[in-house]
Parts: structure tokens; sequence; C-alpha cells
């Protein structure tokens, strides 16, 4: 699924995909994936795992219903945080507070906007919320989707089951919130301490 999303915003380069497309194209592969994880440990499913899970799916559904037009690259008319027509020259933040961000600037705004620093810093500032919002975004995200492995790990199984139970408790172990640790690291006053995943590990 990674992969096919990577190929997804590979094509939208070449302007082949409008933002609409994208956020659609994104959210079918999320459920996509829902379902081959759902259908994965059907098994060891239960009624009182079920219905949690089920809620919590759809309190993430609800979430994703908030972006518009510019969320589908994460940028806005001057840029894009993924390389769409027309933003496809990459620069990185530099004016900045959070420096080095990569994002994704049209022909013209190399022969406007870049040339002039007040203007460059302006743009950098939304970037660097922009990405903010993303990392924040996908964070959420990716606890869904912990919490999903939690859920099922935990259900009561038969001896026949143990099998697929012993495999989702190693990718529950192994499974890192990695865009949590970023957002922590670029961007920490954005997450309150009692919600910090760094916190919960060093306990």
């Amino acid at each position: 699924l990674v992969r096919v999303s990577s190929v997804f915003t590979m094509v939208a380069s070449f302007g082949v995909f409008t933002p609409l497309l994208l956020i659609l194209i994104r959210f079918i592969v999320s459920i996509i994936g829902i379902i081959l994880l759902l259908v994965r440990v059907s098994s060891v499913l239960t009624m009182r795992v079920f219905i949690p899970l089920l809620l919590i799916l759809i309190l993430s559904f609800v979430n994703m219903g908030g972006e518009d037009d510019a969320g589908a690259t994460g940028g806005s008319r001057y840029f894009s945080l993924t390389p769409v027509q027309p933003h496809t020259n990459p620069l990185a933040t530099k004016l900045a507070t959070v420096k080095d961000i990569p994002y994704y600037v049209s022909d013209q705004f190399l022969r406007t906007v870049a040339r002039d620093r007040y203007q460059l810093s302006q743009v950098e500032r939304m970037v660097e919320r922009s990405y903010e919002r993303e990392l924040s975004d996908e964070c959420k995200n990716q606890k869904v989707y912990k919490r999903m492995l939690e859920l099922m790990a935990k259900s009561k199984i038969t001896e026949a089951q143990r099998e697929t139970r012993e495999t989702l408790m190693m990718e529950l172990r192994g499974f890192e919130l990695t865009r949590c640790l970023e957002l922590e690291d670029l961007f920490p006053r954005s997450v309150p301490v009692k919600d910090r995943v760094l916190g919960e590990m060093d306990l």
C-alpha cells in the first residue's frame, strides 16, 4: 500500500491528478489498508473488540473529512509539500524557524517570490504550518492503527488462533509512531506533555 501511494504521488507530479483526486486516492488507499488488516485478523475478532474498533475507524474518517483542496497536497497556491503540477521545483525552508522542510514551487515562484527575501520568509512560515498539520494528521493515523493492533492482540482467542495473535504482537512491538516523534521533535509546543510519545517510551 505504501508503494501504491508512492506511485500515485509520482504520477501526480506529472499533473495527471488534481488535488481533489489526490484526496480520493488517499482515502481509498486507507480504506483498502484497513480492510486488509481486518481480513487478516478476522479470526481473532470478537464483538467486544469489534465495536470499539468500529468507533475508532469512524472517528478517524470523520477527522479526514476536514481536508480541502489545499490539504490534498499539503500546501497552497504558492507551494505544495508533494510534487504536483505546477509545483515541481524542490526547495527547503531556510528562513523559517524549522529548517530543511522540503516543499515544491512553480517556475513562476522561482522567478518572483523566491527572489524576494521577505515574501519568501512569509511563504516558508506557511510551509512550516502546513508541515506541522500534516505531521499531526499522520501522527493521529498512526495512533489509530496502533490502537487497532492493541485491541485485536488483546482479544480472547482459541489455541488455533494463537499463531495469528503472535504475529499481531510482533507487529505491535515493532510498530513505531515515527510521525509523532518527528512532530514532537520539530514542533514540541504543539504537543501537550501528556500526549507525547517520548514520555510514554520513558515510562
